[in-house]
């Protein structure tokens, strides 16, 4: 018995390293190994074990076939997120694309873009884009996009997000900025409307009032307005009655 213990300890090291690329050529031996056995005996104990062997073999191929499936339906899922990502809070596809105003160009006459925008530059017009419009130069004119990043720039004309509007520091905006969250750390003279959580930060200068679900006003901000948490979900008239 000594023979068939070897030989099954054989066909359990070859089934470690066995891939369904060399699965043909060692099923060829073991079969060529079962042939040269006389006895009747033997020869049902080496077929069984060959029938052992072959199921061993056959579960691994089913297993490595499920995790490639697996992985093959991971990865479907995460290209198919990542296009869901490329889509503005209304539901419209935005491009792929960046339009860039470099800081020697001054354009005169309103742009328009399915993709982003940024402007290093002069811009004297309307601007609107499905994607992020960022300005770290001078834009005269109102300026729509899906979110809105200002920094040290100048800025005269209304801005409205569908998203968040960030507002950095040595920025100068002159009109009303409307979104769904935004955070203040230059100065605006304007109105600020925005549907969820406001962030006036310690360098902010803001004339206007301000209109959110909540506010947050860190020490150092100045604030020449009136600050309504009008979006809240507290209900004032009836807890005053």
């Amino acid at each position: 018995m000594g023979f068939f213990k070897d030989f099954k300890d054989d066909i359990s090291e070859d089934l470690n390293d066995l891939t369904d690329e060399n699965y043909e050529k060692e099923n060829e031996e073991v079969e060529e190994m079962v042939n040269t056995l006389d006895d009747p005996e033997l020869a049902q104990m080496a077929a069984e074990l060959k029938k052992e062997a072959e199921d061993t073999i056959s579960d691994k191929l089913n297993t490595k076939l499920e995790e490639k499936e697996s992985k093959s339906v991971k990865e479907t899922k995460q290209e198919t997120a990542s296009k869901e990502e490329e889509v503005s809070d209304d539901g419209e596809e935005i491009a792929d694309e960046t339009a860039v105003i470099t800081a020697g160009l001054k354009v005169t006459g309103d742009l328009e873009s399915v993709g982003s925008i940024d402007i290093f530059g002069s811009v004297t017009g309307n601007v609107a884009c499905r994607g992020k419009l960022t300005v770290s130069g001078v834009l005269a004119g109102n300026s729509q996009a899906n979110e809105i990043f200002a920094n040290s720039a100048k800025i005269n004309g209304d801005i409205n997000a569908k998203g968040s509007v960030k507002v950095g520091q040595g920025t100068v905006i002159v009109g009303n900025i409307t979104a769904t969250s935004a955070v203040i750390a230059g100065a605006v003279k304007g109105d600020i409307d925005v549907q969820g959580p406001v962030i006036v930060d310690s360098t902010a200068i803001v004339v206007g009032d301000i209109k959110s679900k909540s506010v947050q006003i860190n020490n150092g901000a100045t604030i020449d307005g009136r600050c309504s948490q009008c979006y809240s979900d507290i209900d004032t008239n009836a807890i005053f009655g």
